[in-house]
């Protein structure tokens, strides 16, 4: 979906109908992710024409599509592989220990923009009264006081006609804990002014998929006009019932979108999962 000449990406990028400078990205590591990560990464059915080596997080290792995985983590994607999977849309891992408390923070350096955001996403989240809570901590805690969820800031140009706006790291733990956190791009608010609605919605994107979450339209990525099943990328892609096994263009969860709410398939799910 088109707005004012450029298809946001929710979940990735946005592919900017304009050239792009093709000078070497600020702040990304520019070392060749090897032949065997490409391998495992491919097998585990992610797209990796732009994956790179980076450090994310405090963590080195690769990102690919919105994505974060550390070199580790790449071998555990494929132990878990089992075979294609299609028609599904959770992780095999979810949040345990419920009813519970998920507290997140957020990187001063985003600004009132990204403070303002979180403070949205929360409320999407808690207005559907799960088994999940969503509280705010302050940013750069330690140890048992830190953020379940970190919100971090990175800053990275456009590339190939792309640019980064979230990053995840990751989807549950085999624990049982939500991933760590994930990243918002700084460069996407001077580049391209988001609004309000737009940062919280993508907020509230990548926490879905540090609680279990897949795309919407895993299948297909036709959101971003594309035809590619991401398969079960190692961590599972099982349906949730009560929802569609076919796309579902107004959903939070499509790979690409302009989407800054829940639609009802996606309450549906948070429902039937928390």
């Amino acid at each position: 979906m088109k707005k004012q000449g450029i298809l946001f990406l929710l979940t990735l990028s946005v592919i900017l109908m304009i050239s792009c400078d093709s000078s070497e990205n600020e702040g990304v590591n520019q070392e060749e992710v090897s032949k065997d990560l490409i391998a495992k990464l491919e097998n585990a059915h992610f797209v990796t024409h732009n994956a790179r080596i980076t450090t994310f997080m405090g963590e080195r290792g690769v990102a690919v599509e919105d994505m974060f995985f550390t070199f580790e983590q790449i071998d555990e994607l494929n132990q878990e592989i089992v075979g294609p999977v299609t028609k599904q849309y959770r992780t095999t891992n979810l949040v345990k220990k419920l009813p519970r408390v998920i507290t997140v923070s957020v990187d001063p350096a985003l600004g009132s923009l990204g403070s303002d955001a979180l403070d949205g996403m929360i409320n999407m989240y808690n207005q559907e009264n799960l088994q999940l809570t969503f509280q705010r901590v302050a940013f750069g805690l330690k140890g048992k006081r830190k953020a379940n969820i970190e919100v971090t800031e990175f800053y990275e140009l456009e590339s190939g006609g792309f640019i980064t706006l979230g990053r995840a790291a990751g989807f549950p733990t085999r624990k049982g804990d939500p991933a760590k956190g994930f990243g918002i791009n700084s460069r996407w608010f001077e580049l391209l002014n988001p609004s309000l609605a737009e940062v919280t919605g993508t907020m509230a994107h990548e926490v879905g998929h540090c609680i279990g979450f897949r795309h919407t339209d895993y299948m297909t990525r036709e959101s971003c006009g594309q035809n590619v099943n991401e398969g079960s990328a190692g961590v599972g892609a099982i349906h949730i019932a009560g929802t569609p096994t076919t796309s579902d263009a107004t959903s939070l969860m499509q790979a690409c979108g302009p989407a800054d709410r829940f639609n009802n398939n996606d309450k549906i799910a948070l429902d039937v999962l928390y």
